[in-house]
C-alpha cells in the first residue's frame, strides 16, 4: 500500500510539473489577438483594378485571420504565424483569383505584401 501512495505522489508531482510547463504556451498562442487597421498602398501594377490607396482592417482571432477591404468584406483565412511574428497565406476566390500574402508582426504593427495580379500592394496596419 505504501509503494502504491509513494508511487501516486511521484506522478502527481510530475503531472504537476507538466502543467506548469506547458500552461505559459498556452496562454501566449493567440498574443497576435486583435483589430488591426490601416492602409494599403499601390506597390506594383496600374489600371482602373489596381486602385492606389484603401483602407484595410484585419481581426486575429486564435488561428483565424479576418480581413475587410473595399472588395471583400469578412474573409477568413486560416492563421499560423511563426514565433517571429512571420506568416504568409494564399487567399483563392474562383471569381477573383489568387492574392498571397506574404507578411511580418512586430509588437501592434503589421507589414504584409499582398499579391493580387495584376496588382501588388503593401499592407501597414496598426493594432487598435
Amino acid at each position: 500500500m505504501w509503494e502504491k501512495t509513494f508511487s501516486l505522489r511521484y506522478l502527481a508531482a510530475a503531472l504537476g510539473l507538466c502543467f506548469a510547463v506547458v500552461r505559459p504556451a498556452l496562454g501566449a498562442e493567440h498574443t497576435f489577438d486583435g483589430v488591426y487597421s490601416g492602409k494599403r498602398v499601390l506597390a506594383k501594377g496600374s489600371g482602373p483594378s489596381c486602385s492606389i490607396v484603401q483602407d484595410v482592417s484585419v481581426t486575429i482571432h486564435g488561428e483565424i485571420l479576418t480581413f475587410t477591404d473595399s472588395n471583400l468584406r469578412n474573409h477568413a483565412l486560416a492563421f499560423y504565424p511563426l514565433q517571429d511574428g512571420s506568416f504568409s497565406l494564399i487567399y483563392f476566390d474562383a471569381g477573383r483569383g489568387t492574392a498571397k500574402i506574404r507578411g511580418h508582426m512586430i509588437g501592434d504593427i503589421i507589414d504584409a505584401d499582398v499579391d493580387n495580379p495584376p496588382c501588388g500592394y503593401h499592407w501597414h496596419l496598426k493594432k487598435q
